[in-house]
């Protein structure tokens, strides 16, 4: 399969995070009423958070010096997803420090992209793929560090018992506790290949 075209149709984080404030801004003005609308209003808060607050460490930005930014990113995404407002800022920074460029498209609307990342068979959020200049794929990274997928397979295991809502407090917690470096380790792990 090759990417390059999503490229083309893609928004830079920048525009996706106005795509997302449009988006909540449209629920808000609508008749109808959304369960959306607090995804939205609370991932743009954890956005802005982590684009004020996460900066990468000395010995990061050294060890990203090891990798040849000859890849572009490709990210599947939506701005009701919790998971990429908390990966996303990160990936983001890491990105800016490479020098590569980033485009972000929605997963709702590109259905077949969608289909060809599926992560045990959902369509999970936020993917990150390496695009080569080819167009194909390098790596592909999501939709949650290897820690969030450990706490969504125990909800899955018993959710009976490890509720959803318990689910997505200790996620929260992990996230905020680990302050991106499992995501910038794993992902530079990737990128290294």
């Amino acid at each position: 399969m090759t990417l390059t075209h999503y490229f083309k149709e893609g928004f830079s984080y920048a525009d996706y995070l106005r795509k997302i404030e449009d988006q909540l801004h449209d629920l808000e003005k609508s008749d109808k009423e959304s369960e959306m609308i607090p995804h939205y209003a609370l991932n743009l808060k954890r956005i802005e958070r982590l684009g004020k607050t996460f900066q990468l460490s000395d010995e990061q930005k050294e060890a990203l010096k090891s990798i040849k930014p000859n890849f572009k990113l490709l990210v599947i995404s939506e701005g009701w997803c919790g998971d990429a407002a908390q990966v996303m800022p990160i990936v983001h920074v890491i990105a800016e420090e490479l020098g590569i460029e980033q485009k972000v498209v929605l997963r709702d609307s590109h259905p077949e992209l969608m289909d060809a990342y599926l992560t045990n068979g959902a369509k999970s959020i936020p993917i990150f793929v390496g695009v080569n200049e080819d167009g194909t794929e390098k790596f592909r990274f999501g939709p949650r560090p290897e820690m969030g997928m450990k706490l969504l397979a125990k909800h899955k295991e018993n959710p009976d018992v490890y509720t959803k809502d318990v689910f997505h407090k200790e996620l929260q917690l992990w996230y905020n506790k680990d302050k991106g470096n499992s995501i910038f380790n794993e992902l530079f792990e990737l990128m290294k290949l």
